[in-house]
């Protein structure tokens, strides 16, 4: 029986995981990571990319996509630039897919139009986006028949009210239409010197501003993309805040630090002892975190991902994605997610 919602991984090539700690039963896609952009081709040095295919073969409900880009990712903005550079970027993501078997391709470009992360961009980004994916799909529909696939074209996009503007066109989310799913990465939403959720699902009162994953979905909402297109996201690793100024408020509290140090959910119940953090639950944002005075860790939990798996439910959305597996070998997030996302 095929799953109603879909539950997403991304797996990095490059991280400490091997075959006996991927339990493909609990996930309908995997999402590959990472190819990156340059010279207007995908270009890769896959690792483990044959212990992907062995899950792959012995877990026939699974799909594998390739997933190009994330954060610093330089080299969309050049390839999608004109028709001949799209051309020449679509035929060497194809050849990839072809090589490694992937039935889709999924794009992380950190952000058309925008140069946060240090990269190229264009005012022009959002259009040539746009007539990327639109050549894209046309592309990958005409070669699936050939190989007897159905291919999935997905999107990674920022959670922010900026970065989703950004990839608006005069029309709006054009975009959407020839996406199968928008993976919007409602997650590392909050750093800089005050404390606060990184990855929360609702809107909390005292915050700097107002993203959530809630906040997201409707937003695109608004642009009239369907329900079923729409992923969020999930963390699993921490953000912390070390260097607090003293104050009865727990969020939204000067830093002496911006929240950039990250924290596998592998290691966090050691962090968690060793500098005797508390946990905490704020059930306005359905979000936990740890705080002792002078440190503050956002993070996604077992409680908030079933939150977070849960509205998926509740809004009829296409499903949940998280990064990245290999941050919990345990699997409690993973099991956390699939115990309500499968729950009648």
């Amino acid at each position: 029986m095929q799953n109603k919602y879909q539950v997403i991984a991304y797996l990095k090539d490059k991280d400490k995981w091997g075959k006996e700690n991927i339990d493909a039963s609990k996930l309908t896609c995997i999402n590959y990571s990472f190819a990156k952009v340059n010279d207007c081709k995908a270009v890769e040095n896959f690792t483990k990319i044959d212990i992907l295919n062995e899950v792959k073969a012995e877990n026939p409900h699974l799909k594998t996509c390739l997933s190009i880009g994330g954060w610093t990712a330089d080299g969309f903005s050049d390839a999608v630039l004109t028709k001949e550079t799209r051309e020449i970027f679509i035929e060497s993501i194809y050849e990839m897919m072809d090589k490694y078997d992937f039935d889709g391709v999924d794009l992380d470009w950190e952000y058309p139009g925008l140069d946060d992360a240090g990269i190229v961009a264009r005012k022009e980004d959002n259009e040539n986006f746009l007539l990327f994916v639109k050549e894209l799909r046309t592309y990958l529909d005409e070669k699936g028949p050939q190989v007897n696939k159905e291919f999935w074209l997905t999107s990674a996009i920022g959670a922010t009210d900026r970065v989703i503007d950004s990839m608006l066109t005069k029309n709006g989310a054009e975009y959407a239409q020839y996406l199968d799913y928008i993976h919007i990465m409602t997650y590392d939403v909050r750093n800089g010197y005050k404390t606060g959720h990184h990855t929360n699902l609702y809107t909390y009162e005292n915050a700097d501003q107002p993203t959530s994953a809630d906040r997201s979905v409707k937003r695109l909402l608004e642009q009239g993309i369907p329900t079923e297109k729409i992923v969020i996201g999930g963390a699993f690793y921490s953000r912390v805040w070390e260097g607090l100024e003293k104050s009865e408020s727990h969020l939204n509290v000067d830093s002496k630090n911006p929240g950039l140090k990250t924290i596998d959910f592998n290691f966090l119940e050691d962090y968690k002892k060793e500098h005797d953090l508390k946990y905490y639950w704020d059930d306005e944002a359905k979000s936990p975190y740890l705080y002792n005075g002078e440190i503050f860790v956002s993070y996604d939990d077992e409680r908030s991902l079933k939150e977070k798996a849960n509205y998926v439910k509740i809004n009829n959305l296409g499903g949940i994605m998280f990064w990245e597996y290999s941050l919990d070998l345990s699997l409690k997030l993973l099991n956390a997610i699939d115990e309500e996302i499968n729950k009648a």
